[in-house]
């Protein structure tokens, strides 16, 4: 019940796409048709770069190591900067970039969530190379001001890496409109295969692929392309419906459990993510007992940072947080049996732990 950010489940229509490209041997064309789908759906123009990954977290590193060859050895440019709140795997590349000689400042965000921009401006130097930021945050739903940022890395000659895995598939953009130099996302956010991903690039930006002349994968490549296919169907859908479903979700728990908060509902957020701050309990176990009966809490401290930590970096400090995240399947129904087991299992271990508050 709910999305689980932990192992999301791909698509029948990807796995199906997987198998018959294994099975047979796809033409040409029949890949250019595959290809040409993701472009179309992250609005990529014909002549951008493009690299099929085994991930996100290798499209992520293929910026980062395609600047450092590119910028950082030639140029001198050994400066990088991303937001406090990011993902492992970038913050993970950008301490190895700084064991081969860089510099890495982290960005502070404001209480909103939100990458602090006068703080980004003082950051940034003659020698910043780029920019990595993720466009929106998966546990706390809050699209960043991405344009904003921009606006800045543009009159500074700064390149900037967008990382779109939450985004896509929940909100409308565009690779060309929103004029980054590059884009990546994994494909298991979108209901695709595990070990699909993809980075754009635009056709002037440094760009060094980890493996020279490799071949394309047509498994992975039929599976992406099958997954955005669906994706772009559902766009609608996800800001409409499941948007409905996320406010009924926050509406009717926030009537059933006095003192309930919702984190950021005033951001500009996902359609599918909130943050709730539950009263007089903790959220360790409250996301065991909602385990237990089938509700999953969106899960952090693996490739995410835990939520505790990102909402600290907000101002917020708490231990009876928790987010959730609904996916394009989601029903009604399922919402609602959610709804009433979250608020009884709330119940429940208030009553436990009462003597403590």
């Amino acid at each position: 019940m709910f999305d689980h950010h932990t192992t999301p489940a791909p698509c029948v229509s990807a796995i199906a796409a997987s198998r018959l490209a294994a099975e047979n041997r796809p033409s040409p064309e029949e890949k250019k048709q595959w290809e040409e789908a993701i472009f179309r759906f992250v609005g990529a123009p014909s002549d951008a770069l493009f690299q099929l990954t085994s991930s996100g977290a290798e499209a992520v590193s293929q910026v980062l190591w395609s600047i450092f060859l590119e910028k950082s050895r030639k140029e001198g440019k050994t400066h990088f900067i991303a937001s406090c709140i990011e993902d492992a795997p970038l913050l993970q590349m950008l301490k190895r970039c700084e064991e081969l000689g860089c510099t890495v400042r982290i960005a502070p965000v404001d209480k909103e969530g939100k990458i602090d921009l006068i703080q980004l401006q003082k950051l940034i130097t003659p020698r910043t190379a780029l920019l990595s930021l993720s466009m929106a945050h998966g546990l706390t739903g809050v699209v960043q001001p991405f344009e904003k940022v921009r606006e800045i890395t543009k009159e500074q000659g700064v390149l900037f890496h967008l990382d779109a895995s939450w985004a896509l598939g929940k909100i409308p953009f565009s690779f060309v409109d929103l004029d980054v130099d590059y884009l990546s996302f994994a494909g298991s956010w979108i209901h695709s295969m595990q070990g699909t991903g993809a980075l754009f690039a635009k056709k002037s930006s440094p760009f060094v692929p980890f493996i020279m002349g490799a071949p394309i994968d047509s498994s992975s490549l039929a599976a992406l392309s099958a997954a955005t296919r669906l994706a772009e169907l559902s766009l609608d859908a996800m800001g409409l419906e499941i948007a409905r479903l996320r406010n009924l979700l926050e509406e009717e728990l926030s009537q059933k459990i006095p003192g309930l908060q919702i984190l950021f509902s005033e951001n500009n957020r996902l359609p599918n993510t909130t943050t709730l701050l539950f009263p007089k309990v903790h959220e360790e176990t409250l996301a065991y007992y909602l385990q237990r009966r089938g509700v999953f809490p969106n899960q952090s401290g693996m490739f995410t940072q835990k939520l505790q930590k990102v909402l600290e970096a907000s101002a917020i400090k708490t231990e009876s947080a928790l987010s959730f995240s609904l996916s394009r399947m989601t029903t009604e129904e399922e919402v609602r049996r959610g709804i009433e087991i979250i608020a009884e299992t709330v119940f429940f271990l208030q009553k436990m732990s009462e003597d403590l508050f």
